[in-house]
């Protein structure tokens, strides 16, 4: 998918583009699943409650789960990529976020490009976080929240603090911050069905609600990096900052569709 001129500059005015449904019902049944097999994953790239507990995040599927890399490498997503980034790209990290029912936790507004900034050494912001919902989002089950146009280095790299949520390091900012941008240009919430895809700015402000539903919120995020803006760091493993900077080629659009499990 190759995005008009008119979404690559909505992109860079407000931070994000938003697409419902961009991933067919089969499709999204193909990547959905085999995510029981991935959480049943013994490495640390499967984040737990406890040595014994339930899986929270799923760190790099597009490295050892055929759905996912397809996925990675979709026209559709990644033409949409290279349309915002201007030059190839290659799948920097990429997690599962299990929002499971009445167990998915909230996630505290924050951006993300001052961890990959301090911990990896990702150079600048040139890179786009793209989110693709496993489920359907409502307002009930703790979908995204993004604040348009807050996607600012500035604040991404002074007035974040580093916390630890889940095991997964994220760039808080201060509520008074939020208020102020929030003010300015309100908030969204990304609801759509099982299948839409976001492409979110590394530096826009986001963060979740606690899932309190008998139903799953769990969303993929692919977080693509310019070739050109690779990382030079090493301090974290390879599930959380990939070794691999090989530029992305896409697949054929219906290769996903032709993963989907058969009918019963």
């Amino acid at each position: 998918m190759q995005l008009t001129q008119a979404q690559v500059d909505d992109y860079r005015r407000s931070g994000y583009l938003y697409f419902p449904g961009l991933l067919a019902a089969p499709e999204v049944a193909a990547l959905r699943a085999v995510v029981p097999a991935l959480m049943a994953r013994g490495g640390p790239e499967i984040k737990r409650d406890g040595p014994e507990g339930q899986a929270r995040l799923v760190y790099a599927p597009h490295t050892y789960s055929a759905p996912y890399a397809t996925l990675s490498r979709l026209p559709r997503v990644l033409g949409a990529v290279r349309s915002l980034l201007g030059e190839d790209a290659y799948v920097y990290q990429s997690r599962i976020n299990l929002k499971l029912p009445f167990a998915g936790d909230a996630w505290s507004w924050h951006q993300d490009f001052s961890t990959w900034h301090r911990r990896d050494g990702m150079p600048r912001p040139h890179a786009v976080m793209t989110a693709v919902f496993l489920d359907d989002c409502t307002v009930a089950n703790g979908p995204l929240l993004v604040i348009p146009e807050s996607h600012s280095e500035d604040i991404a790299t002074i007035l974040g603090r580093e916390e630890d949520v889940q095991g997964y390091k994220v760039q808080r900012v201060g509520t008074r911050v939020i208020a102020d941008l929030a003010d300015r240009t309100g908030i969204v919430d990304l609801c759509g069905p099982a299948g839409s895809v976001a492409f979110i700015h590394p530096t826009l402000m986001h963060g979740s609600a606690p899932n309190m539903t008998p139903w799953s919120r769990s969303i993929f995020y692919l977080n693509y990096n310019a070739v050109s803006n690779r990382t030079v760091q090493s301090e974290r493993p390879w599930f959380m900052n990939s070794p691999d900077t090989t530029p992305l080629t896409e697949v054929g659009d219906g290769d996903l569709l032709a993963q989907a499990p058969a009918a019963a």
